[in-house]
């Protein structure tokens, strides 16, 4: 990979330096037959056989025919290589078979002297063929010959790059209007003991000259070069027909046909006549491939796949894995043993190649079971063991490594199933269409979510239904009990979740609630039925709980802590040698601290970084006052916490306490904002008294720049090191949000999260509100120096926000929704919501002012900019699919992020005529959700609800008729109305069938109400019930699908026959002068 991103860089540079009018590809055709008399030798050494000749040219500017192209071997050359007896069969024969093509023969450029040999052939070969294609987009064939298909293969791999990274669009062009591949003694991998290197070096001793002892060295040290190439190419050659000879070579991949030539390696491209075998067998695959899909079919599809694996992908799919440490020295090889030191078998290692479909690896928290996962799931050693059981098939590997102090997409059903289906269609391009045949041929991206559990599902046994025979997989899913229910968390109350403990403080005193315990549950019941059939193996891991007692009771099990001893022994000698050399009776007390941690290897880690802190006096006086438990009030954990120091204690738990009430994990940098709280110290108000009373007004007067950005973060990583005891870790990413705050396993959140903790330690403790009001300050004074290391508004392709600012911005409306009710300092709050607007508006600005078009255009800065510097920050929500909701200025997303008291006190103080306007105005966002589009954030943030899908708190309509608002003025106001119940709250509408069963139905069940509730106050509030309405009565599109209907008549449709709303129905009733039936329901 690191090759074609330096081939890609080159042509980027080499473009960049050349006109397009003075093309370094000097085109040649070639129509006179070579006589009989030419000698081999001679075109052998001509110097002037270099890059691309168009021998016969059947076709006119266009897209009809075929390209054939033939590359030939090394030290060939592009006449002589296809030459026998006055015949050069691509030229004098292929002219007649195929009438309507262009056969083009390609020259070697270049010595072939180094590593990079291949790339620059290759970078060659490419520019050539996007000179002469230019102008069309016919299929291409290739045919190489020797070393010849090495070219062939590193272009259309560089090719394939190219379009992925975007960095040379005509090269690029290339690789998806190739259809077929004819490798005629081309090398493809090793050869028994012979590595893939020698085995280059071998053909390369067949060419017309033989090469230099140099030569043959550098390929065969090439051999990961030539390897990686090989596995790219059989990656991105999914949808490429490709024809190999047995003689010279095997190749595994997926379009693969193989054939016997019956000659020698150089006579193997050389035929003289049209009845030749050789000569027949190369037109029969020619016209095979260039009968194959057309070339915009085959980009089409590869555009689809690459949409659909974009929308599995999240950012973290990899990030647990990856925090997880590696196995110390050989401390966790045992598990792929036969046998172990008492010659017991490892259960694991049988279990690869046995039937039985589920393995559990169980253990206490911290017994290094997710480090044995990473260990097992990355060793060539298990894909090994594992193909023997798949007996032929196609074996398929991914993992997922869940962590419950991430993101809700890393703990839940939908992160499951995303990333192992990502990993499992990435390299198997070819089965997206399989799992996912209902997105092919329509519109991307779909109307409705993509990613919803039933979708993914389906996906998900569609694969095996469809190939049950060939596919088998195996996954290893770590950490079952941080799994949770997220997709329907808003079944659940504030009691479910509420953390009870164990008290005898079990397995390190964790705690446990209704909503944990019927999680692990779910999860369970997902293993066994993924387990059920025999092409899935699943290996899992998770502490022994009951609940996985019960579900894997019968399968073949593993408990880690009964098989730590050893290694947690290893792992002291090592640190305890290199942190006191020749320690006497260092065994001994390897063996006691192994001992003492009951097969806790977190714990050991922990207790040996505390003995060898201190000095070697005290080191048996550390050792035996050690707790042996990790949590609890008298765990380890605390023992830790106690040791900072005193003075550090009230802030430590601030940090723990912002940690744990984020909406997600913090940034670095929105964390250090909000750990100072909101307010200005005294010390800066006083030297900047107009600045007022808020730190993020005095923020503004500050020129933020990188360095002082950098500074922050390096600043609070030092205090989560001195105050966190490092119990907090930072993730790697980008300053302005990468650099997430997470704890640094799952046993430190539990633990940090108990009351009782913190009782013991500090009796005040922040407040909920006091917590939620800081983490709206950091983030807002993290938006207003967002733009200091990136724009946070991309002006192109389209104009938006980015995700990731408007992430921010969200949480930032989060917190200010939790404290709306009941913040005491009610002033600094709402003053914190309009500097939230103004570094919006500021950033807004700001950001499109500095934009730089890609081309001159003119028009962008004497109208687009000005036009768009007027528009309103908030109506320019980042998309993933549909148009962002229309918002005219704050209020309308405070209504929707329910703001209630907010937005009362902002409409009280406008003049009356202003108030009423901005009343009617927002009225239309109280009844009916503004938008069906589904944000961007989304695939930041797995637990992201775009504010314009749920309807707002029915506060607000007292709130909007008292401040003027009148239905009567909007004539469109049911419209609006009954459109919203249509589509969402309707249960004989399909969307509402399906919602009312989905994951959301707590959700949606407030929300109808809710809008009862509006239609309620409308009526209350003057609103004409006999007001018709046009509405669909059918699925077509024509006028007479349409009837005209009452809006009460319509109410009747929508809520008869619920009892939940007999009350509801009653009151409208007396509302409209109707007289309700004995059964409670509307009659005609």
């Amino acid at each position: 990979m690191k090759k074609i991103r330096e081939t890609l860089a080159r042509l980027t540079r080499s473009s960049s330096r050349q006109s397009r009018e003075d093309s370094s590809v000097k085109l040649e055709k070639s129509s006179q037959s070579i006589s009989s008399g030419g000698s081999i030798e001679t075109f052998a050494t001509t110097p002037d056989g270099k890059g691309a000749l168009v021998l016969y040219d059947g076709v006119s500017d266009g897209d009809g025919g075929i390209d054939i192209v033939v590359v030939h071997d090394l030290f060939g050359h592009r006449i002589a290589n296809w030459f026998q007896r006055g015949i050069c069969w691509p030229r004098d024969l292929l002219r007649d078979d195929f009438q309507v093509s262009r056969v083009i023969t390609w020259g070697w450029t270049g010595p072939f002297g180094s590593t990079n040999a291949f790339s620059d052939q290759a970078e060659s070969l490419l520019a050539d063929m996007a000179a002469i294609r230019s102008r069309t987009s016919r299929p291409i064939v290739f045919i190489g010959h020797g070393l010849g298909g090495l070219v062939i293969k590193e272009a259309l791999v560089t090719a394939a790059m190219s379009r992925i990274y975007g960095s040379h669009h005509e090269l690029g062009n290339v690789y998806p209007k190739t259809v077929g591949v004819i490798f005629l003694g081309t090398p493809h991998s090793n050869s028994g003991k012979q590595s893939l290197g020698e085995v280059v070096a071998t053909a390369a001793q067949m060419a017309a000259r033989q090469p230099s002892k140099e030569l043959l060295r550098l390929f065969r040290e090439s051999s990961e070069m030539l390897e990686n190439q090989r596995d790219t190419f059989a990656l991105i050659s999914r949808d490429i027909q490709v024809m190999i000879s047995k003689a010279a070579a095997t190749y595994e991949g997926l379009n693969v046909k193989t054939d016997e030539f019956l000659t020698n390696h150089v006579d193997l491209v050389r035929f003289d006549d049209r009845q030749d075998l050789g000569y027949r067998q190369i037109i029969k695959y020619i016209t095979k491939l260039s009968s194959g899909p057309k070339p915009y079919e085959l980009e089409a599809k590869e555009t689809r796949n690459q949409e659909i694996l974009d929308a599995l992908y999240f950012d973290s799919i990899h990030d647990r894995e990856d925090r997880i440490d590696e196995a110390y020295g050989q401390t966790c090889e045992w598990i792929l043993t036969a046998k172990d030191d008492e010659q017991r078998g490892s259960p694991f290692y049988d279990w690869l190649t046995a039937p039985d479909s589920i393995f559990w690896i169980s253990g206490k928290a911290g017994s290094g079971k997710s480090t044995l996962m990473k260990y097992a799931y990355r060793s060539e050693r298990t894909r090994q063991e594992l193909e023997e059981w798949t007996q032929g098939g196609d074996l398929l590997l991914a993992s997922v490594f869940l962590f419950e102090g991430g993101s809700h997409i890393q703990k839940s059903r939908e992160g499951i199933l995303r990333s192992v289906l990502y990993q499992i269609l990435t390299p198997r391009r070819d089965l997206i269409s399989v799992a996912f045949p209902s997105f092919f041929g329509c519109e991307w991206p779909p109307a409705s979510p993509f990613n919803t559990i039933i979708n993914l599902s389906q996906a998900f046994y569609s694969l095996f239904a469809h190939d049950s025979q060939r596919l088998k997989l195996c996954i290893f899913v770590d950490g079952l009990d941080e799994y949770r229910i997220m997709d329907r968390k808003d079944y659940y109350k504030a009691e479910d979740f509420a953390l009870v403990y164990d008290g005898d403080e079990g397995d390190a005193g964790l705690g446990s609630s209704k909503w944990i315990n019927e999680s692990h549950g779910d999860i369970g019941r997902l293993i066994t039925e993924m387990g059920s059939k025999d092409t899935i193996k699943l290996c899992v891991s998770s502490r022994e709980l009951p609940v996985f007692e019960e579900a894997f009771a019968g399968h073949s099990r593993l408990r880690v802590h009964t098989h730590s001893e050893t290694s947690i022994a290893q792992y002291c000698a090592g640190r305890l040698e290199q942190a006191v050399p020749g320690l006497p009776n260092m065994a001994a007390l390897c063996r006691e601290i192994a001992n003492k941690s009951r097969g806790d290897v977190l714990w050991a880690r922990l207790a040996i970084d505390m003995v060898v802190e201190g000095s070697l006096k005290t080191l048996r006086i550390t050792l035996d006052s050690l707790p042996n438990q990790l949590g609890g009030t008298e765990g380890l954990y605390m023992r830790m916490i106690q040791n900072l120091p005193q003075e550090y204690q009230l802030q430590t738990c601030k940090i723990f306490q912002l940690v744990l009430r984020a909406q997600e994990p913090p940034s670095l940098i929105t964390l250090a904002f909000s750990e100072e709280g909101y307010l200005a110290d005294r010390r800066a108000q006083q030297e900047n008294p107009t600045a007022g009373y808020l730190r993020v007004t005095h923020d503004r007067l500050r020129n933020w720049d990188a360095q002082d950005l950098r500074d922050i973060c390096d600043q609070m990583q030092r205090r989560l090191t001195t105050h966190c005891a490092g119990l907090l870790e930072v993730e790697s990413g980008p300053p302005e949000g990468g650099q997430r705050v997470v704890f640094m396993h799952q046993t430190a959140k539990e633990f940090a999260a108990r009351k009782d903790v913190w009782n013991k330690i500090i009796p005040k403790q922040p407040t909920p509100v006091e917590l939620d009001i800081s983490l709206l300050s950091g983030c807002i004074r993290h938006i207003q120096c967002f733009e200091v290391l990136r724009p946070p508004v991309s002006a192109w392709p389209e104009v938006r926000f980015l995700p990731e600012a408007w992430l921010l911005i969200a949480n930032a409306l989060r917190y200010a929704a939790r404290i709306d009710n009941d913040v005491p300092d009610f002033r600094g709050y709402c003053d914190l919501l309009d500097e939230l607007d103004l570094a919006n508006q500021n950033a807004w600005v700001t950001s499109l002012r500095r934009h730089v078009p890609l081309y001159d255009d003119t028009e962008w800065f004497e109208t687009k900019c000005p036009a768009l510097c007027n528009k309103h920050w908030a109506g320019y929500e980042p998309m993933e699919t549909g148009k962002p909701p229309k918002r005219k200025d704050f209020l309308a997303l405070a209504v929707q992020a329910n703001l209630v008291n907010y937005v009362a006190v902002k409409l009280k103080v406008l003049p009356e005529d202003v108030r009423r306007s901005k009343a009617q105005e927002l009225l239309d966002y109280v009844v009916s959700p503004k938008a069906e589009g589904f944000s961007a954030c989304v695939s930041l943030s797995g637990d992201y609800v775009d504010f314009h899908h749920d309807m707002p708190d029915s506060r607000f309509l007292d709130i909007l008729f008292e401040s003027g608002a009148d239905p009567k003025d909007a004539p469109k106001i049911w419209v609006k109305t009954f459109k919203t119940g249509r589509q969402y709250f309707s249960r004989q509408n399909m969307t509402m069938s399906q919602l009312m069963q989905s994951s959301s139905s707590s959700r949606l069940m407030q929300n109808r109400a809710r809008w009862v509730a509006a239609v309620k106050g409308l009526l209350m509030h003057g609103a004409d019930p006999h007001a018709t309405i046009e509405t669909r009565s059918g699925l077509r599109d024509d006028h007479s699908s349409y009837e005209t209907k009452t809006a009460i008549d319509l109410i009747r449709e929508m809520l008869e026959g619920e009892p939940e709303y007999a009350v509801e129905l009653a009151e409208l009733d007396a509302l409209t002068g109707r007289r309700p039936s004995v059964t409670g329901t509307f009659r005609s």
